[in-house]
């Protein structure tokens, strides 16, 4: 097959092979504001975009989940678009943009009013989380991750409504995406502290939350093991809730296939 991806290519007889977390970015989240109903979801290995449609759009968890129940699609595409924008702050306005661009759904402004109400209904914590942590901000003037990097943000209290939101937003982005690249770095970490006993596991590209090796063959699935080991290890006491690393491989990086557990 053509494609970019596919200019990435094992040696013969090795294969390349990717580990990456399962929405990292959203369990950091949950675990910043403790919300029960995320907790629960992720706690329990459930499905959080079923949960996130359940509080949307009032239906059972059952009916979240049943791809043959009318409106399944569109219901699971919004609560899909809405999570990876939750902890940043939803407004009605760009979540229209966002659901008509990203996701090819069309919703008048008062409709995205209530999907966020609701949103904001179902998950109490959420907006507590995001309160004080804009308040913790301007009061500092900087945010910071789980491990203590810090971004300064000079204009959290400026009088400048659109320098005033993008600051805000940025407060809370910060403990959320950094604290995910603080987990990953501790992964890294737990790897390289590996590889002298595994001179055969050649890391190759770190892309966001992917770790991608260049392996033999016949290391699959010892190499599988250590790295979801690594990568699913508690990265700090207080962190409460189970992480997640997929592996895939294949030949090529463009032709990797999701491996089963």
């Amino acid at each position: 097959p053509i494609g970019v991806r596919n200019f990435i290519a094992a040696p013969k007889g090795q294969l390349i092979i990717s580990c990456d977390y399962s929405q990292i970015e959203l369990r950091v989240g949950a675990h910043y504001c403790q919300d029960p109903t995320m907790m629960q979801t992720y706690s329990t290995g459930g499905d959080i975009h079923a949960a996130t449609t359940v509080v949307i759009f009032g239906c059972s968890y059952e009916e979240a989940k049943d791809k043959n129940h009318l409106g399944y699609k569109e219901h699971r595409t919004i609560a899909k678009n809405v999570n990876f924008g939750t902890f940043y702050g939803l407004f009605p306005r760009g979540l229209q943009k966002t659901l008509k661009f990203k996701a090819g759904v069309v919703k008048s402004v008062s409709e995205c009013e209530t999907i966020i109400r609701n949103l904001k209904a179902g998950y109490p914590m959420l907006t507590t989380w995001q309160e004080e942590t804009r308040y913790e901000a301007s009061r500092r003037m900087y945010s910071e991750t789980r491990l203590g990097r810090r971004r300064y943000l000079p204009n959290i209290n400026s009088t400048d409504w659109g320098k005033k939101s993008f600051a805000e937003r940025c407060s809370m982005n910060t403990p959320i995406q950094g604290t995910a690249a603080d987990i990953l770095k501790l992964a890294l970490g737990r790897i390289l502290n590996g590889l002298p006993e595994r001179p055969w596991l050649k890391p190759i590209l770190q892309i966001h939350d992917e770790l991608t090796f260049v392996i033999p063959k016949e290391r699959l699935e010892e190499t599988v093991t250590y790295i979801k080991e690594c990568m699913e290890s508690k990265p700090f006491m207080e962190f409460d809730l189970p992480l997640v690393a997929e592996a895939s491989a294949g030949e090529t990086f463009g032709t990797m296939e999701e491996l089963e557990d």
